[in-house]
């Protein structure tokens, strides 16, 4: 699946640059699970295998967030995607466009 960053401090902590966001600075761990999961969402070749890969946790959102996707980083934060289909039949997710990492309880 094809990625593409829609926020800078996304594609940067992927790059394993440095970042002023104090969530990640304090706390290597969480980029080092940020990588892990985009990685996993960067091999799938269809939106299905997401299922299959359960501990990604991948789940369509409603409400104010109706029209995005997210996977779980961990238990406390999730990554929050949207789904963006070819424009050519079939009509196929082929690219997953991050948007942010949420904290899930806040």
């Amino acid at each position: 699946m094809e990625i593409l960053f829609q926020n800078q401090l996304l594609a940067d902590l992927y790059e394993g640059k440095k970042v002023n966001d104090k969530r990640f600075k304090s706390n290597p761990t969480i980029v080092k699970q940020y990588v892990k999961t985009v990685n996993k969402l960067s091999a799938i070749s269809r939106i299905e295998d997401m299922y299959v890969l359960t501990s990604l946790n991948y789940e369509k959102l409603s409400g104010d967030r109706n029209g995005q996707s997210s996977v779980r980083i961990n238990d406390q934060y999730r990554l929050i995607f949207e789904e963006i289909l070819s424009e050519t039949e079939p009509f196929q997710v082929t690219m997953l466009a991050l948007e942010e990492i949420s904290n899930h309880y806040s």
